[in-house]
Parts: structure tokens; sequence; C-alpha cells
């Protein structure tokens, strides 16, 4: 598996929240590009997500899925939707979950490992950023760097 150090840049990003099951990010997504496309606007990039345990709803878990769109958008955030002119990340680790069977909790493990080899300190949660490939799905996960720990 290999880990890169590179920035990222998501331009024009509406966002969802959503409590659910571990499985639930997929029809959240799934609801988010409908609304954009009922709206007149598309994608101009892959869905990607966070995901957090549900401090408020035992064995659920927190989402915020994001969907980069073709134009700028004005609305006010609420409770479920909100908007970011630009997500961007100076530096962060890269690394590719090929096999969606998987565990992605494997992925994390590693890249906490190699920041912690590097002397870095991540921001969790981490981005999953779904790719569709050939009728099939990976996911990069990125993590980003918030600073390099002194020794």
């Amino acid at each position: 598996m290999k880990i890169r150090r590179c920035p990222l840049l998501f331009n024009r990003v509406i966002s969802r929240r959503l409590i659910g099951d571990m499985k639930e990010w997929y029809t959240g997504a799934r609801e988010l590009r409908n609304m954009v496309i009922k709206n007149g606007l598309y994608g101009t990039g892959p869905v990607f997500y966070q995901v957090s345990a549900c401090e408020e709803e035992e064995g659920k878990m927190k989402f915020n899925i994001y969907l980069p769109v073709n134009v700028a958008v004005k609305f006010k955030d609420n409770d479920i939707y909100s908007y970011n002119e630009k997500m961007y990340f100076e530096d962060g680790l890269l690394l590719r979950h090929a096999d969606l069977d998987e565990e992605l909790e494997l992925s994390y493990t590693l890249l906490r490992a190699c920041a912690e080899d590097q002397g870095l300190k991540l921001k969790e949660p981490f981005y999953n950023i779904y790719l569709e490939v050939y009728g099939d799905g990976i996911i990069d996960i990125y993590a980003p760097i918030v600073k390099e720990v002194e020794e």
C-alpha cells in the first residue's frame, strides 16, 4: 500500500449531515446527489464523507457527506445541508483503500502508524473519497495533517 503526502482541494461543496448505520452513508450520498440534480446543478467531483461515532445515539454513526458542484450556490445553512465555497487542505496523507470488503479501520490504523513514524499529527475524522471505477468502487482516504510533532 502506497501512502502519499499531498494537498487536497474541492471547490463549491454542498454537504449533508446524517445519523445512521455504517452502511447508510451511501444512501445519504445518493440523496445528496439527487437533491443537487433536482435543483439544476451537477456534481463536478467525487462524493466524499467523514464518519464518527454518534454520542447522542448509541450504535449509530454521524456522517458528513460532501459533493462538489458546478456553480456557487446561496442558501442558509441548516441542520441538514451546508455550503463551502472552498475546502482546502494544505497537507495530508492519502491512502487508496481498494477492497471495499475490508474494514476502513485497517487503513485508518495504517495512516496513524505512518503519521506517528514521520512525527505527524493527523486531524480526525478522515475524509473517505468514493471513486467509481469500472462499475465498482474504491475509497481514497485523506488524513489532513494538523502539524509536525517536534521531538
